[in-house]
């Protein structure tokens, strides 16, 4: 879609009602007259990228100072659908009743720094590749999920722990249970009464136990499903209702939906009540085991007693018997959920690495659409620029997300999160981390093994979300032949720079370019050279939108449409919106840009007469 028209209520611009041609535009105007913020509004209406953190800062603090409070509404046309995009000063996004492709814009500073940066050049790639925001959305959709997936595992690692530090007193507590058992033996002797109680002792030991595992049982019941009506009530908490509509219900436009969601709400209220009604039930429940085995205990205690006067020290005995009995069951009790719940790990594990492999495929096609734009620049530029994508070799985000995990271990960790991050991939080291293989950690990194024994007991419980969710970005490289070499965009001088950037900008044919002064730092040979040669190619293949100083731009590059800008010194305003050869467009170019016409007769003759 192209711009058709920009429109201005408030600031500087205040009033201004500009249209443009689906050709090449060229603003022209003195310094000061509005011709940047014309940009820098249209990059706002439209939420249009900035291409680094610094840009995005600096353009957004100039759009909202040049509307002062006002609002900003941009028309897009194809020819066959209109979009009208609204934005006030003060609004987060831009307004529209349908969804647009937005413009690709530089400013005069991006134009000299973005390929300093790594971020810079790899947004100058991804400016070709269609459909980037659903596949962002997509991603960002998966590392939620991995992350979703890890908090379930943390607790379900957290919860075996527990429970496998009370399995491990099994075997001590059986032998206590059969010593115990044998001192009984010993003290009972011959004695059919005393035989005879302990028949009956051990019958409410078992008793005991088994009212003890039940009661375990029951309470972990009852607290899951209190978990369950926390959760829900915290939801509805937060639940204030759709928006209400104040016009006429009959043109409510979620009238429809109304009864829907409050029937939904009315099913979770319907939830949260019976899960209360459950752990309710699970409390009268669990009272009910514990009475009946308060009066098993008193019948135990009293049997203890009677064994004591016959034989001294047994009644102790039943009572150690009977607790350790009970202890016992219990923790058998929770060796099947421990079953269950290893069981359950095993199933998070498979569904983090399966969401890790989507990840991982979603990664690798935007490294193979990301070589594919550089095939076409490289063919198109040949041989004096270069371009190269090399696939995830900035390593920055995972040795931080290295470094976060390791903070407050004790650990000295800088040193250590580089040599990691270089030698290990996230998802090789999430497998060491999941089977405490501390040794092959030790020997990769070529650290001691206790070291890497620390490491890897700090990484599982701090988790490794985002470890495996950290973007390893591909790196871009751009390079200008020089000679007989070629030079890193990082070693070029700004204008050398300025005609990497431009050259590859200016490849695009499908979306709308607007750049801000793109002729500063280069020397009009090369504005005339290269240019202009590769506006007048990309004629009928999209809208640009040029603010400059150099005439040679809108009269070479055959302009559709001259655009003067001026100012009374408190508001911009235009002053011309004309055809090229249109007499105004002419007179504006001839006076603004050439210092009048008999200063460009002067320069004309000039060359005339000391021509070689």
């Amino acid at each position: 879609m192209d711009i058709e028209r920009l429109q201005v209520e408030g600031g500087f611009l205040d009033g201004l009602d500009l249209r443009f041609s689906n050709g090449l535009n060229v603003i022209i105007g003195a310094r000061g007259t509005g011709k940047t913020s014309v940009i820098e509004l249209i990059r706002y209406a439209l939420a249009a990228r900035s291409h680094t953190a610094e840009a995005k800062n600096r353009s957004l603090d100039h759009a909202r100072a040049v509307l002062d409070g006002g609002e900003v509404t941009v028309v897009l046309n194809d020819l066959i659908d209109e979009v009208t995009v609204s934005r006030t000063a003060d609004e987060d996004q831009p307004r529209s009743a349908a969804n647009f492709v937005a413009p690709i814009v530089l400013s005069q500073t991006e134009v000299e720094t973005l390929g300093l940066s790594d971020a810079g050049r790899l947004s100058l790639v991804d400016g070709f590749i269609n459909g980037r925001s659903s596949m962002a959305a997509s991603e960002a959709a998966v590392i939620s999920s991995i992350k979703s997936i890890y908090k379930d595992i943390l607790a379900v690692e957290a919860e075996i722990s527990s429970l496998s530090e009370e399995v491990v007193k099994v075997p001590s507590l059986t032998s206590q249970l059969q010593n115990f058992e044998q001192q009984l033996r010993d003290l009972q002797g011959d004695s059919i009464e005393v035989a005879k109680k302990q028949a009956e002792s051990s019958l409410l030991t078992e008793e005991l136990a088994v009212a003890s595992a039940r009661e375990d049982v029951v309470a972990r019941f009852g607290n899951h499903a209190s978990e369950w009506r926390r959760t829900l009530d915290g939801l509805l908490s937060e639940n204030y209702g759709p928006d209400a509509w104040s016009g006429e219900p009959d043109k409510d436009p979620v009238g429809d939906l109304r009864g829907v969601y409050e029937l939904a709400i009315s099913k979770i209220v319907e939830a949260s009540k019976t899960f209360e009604q459950i752990a309710d039930a699970s409390k009268l429940r669990r009272e009910e085991i514990s009475s009946k085995r308060f009066e098993v205990e008193r019948k135990a205690r009293v049997l203890r007693l009677e064994l004591d006067k016959v034989s001294e020290g047994t009644g102790a005995l039943s009572r150690s018997i009977s607790l350790i009995k009970a202890q016992i069951a219990q923790i058998n009790t929770r060796e099947s959920l421990l079953a269950e719940r290893r069981n359950r790990l095993v199933a998070l594990r498979k569904r983090r690495d399966e969401a890790k492999n989507e990840l991982e495929d979603a990664r690798l096609k935007r490294y193979i659409l990301r070589s594919e734009v550089a095939n076409n620049i490289n063919q198109a530029l040949a041989p004096y620029i270069k371009v190269e994508v090399e696939q995830s070799s900035q390593l920055g985000e995972y040795t931080k997300a290295l470094t976060d995990a390791l903070k407050g271990s004790g650990i000295k960790y800088n040193d250590l999160a580089s040599k990691i991050s270089e030698n290990i991939s996230p998802r090789e080291l999430v497998k060491i981390v999941d089977s405490g293989d501390f040794e092959n950690l030790s020997d990769i990194v070529s650290i001691p093994k206790e070291r890497a024994a620390r490491v890897v007991a700090q990484l599982r419980d701090s988790g490794l979300a985002d470890i495996l969710t950290c973007d390893i970005q591909d790196d871009a490289s751009m390079s200008l032949l020089d000679g007989v070499d070629y030079k890193e965009v990082s070693a070029l001088s700004a204008g050398q720079r300025c005609t990497v950037i431009l050259s590859i900008v200016l490849q695009h044919s499908e979306r709308v370019l607007i750049i801000d002064q793109p002729e500063d730092h280069l020397d009009n040979a090369f504005v005339a050279n290269t240019i202009i040669k590769t506006l007048n190619r990309r004629k009928g293949r999209g809208q640009i939108i040029l603010s400059t100083h150099n005439a040679n731009i809108p009269v070479l590059g055959e302009a559709n449409l001259i655009i003067e800008l001026t100012s009374d010194g408190r508001n911009g305003f235009v002053q011309v919106n004309k055809p090229l050869t249109h007499p105004e467009a002419v007179n504006a170019i001839t006076t603004v840009m050439e210092g009048g016409a008999e200063a460009f007769a002067t320069r004309a003759k000039f060359y005339e007469e000391n021509s070689l």
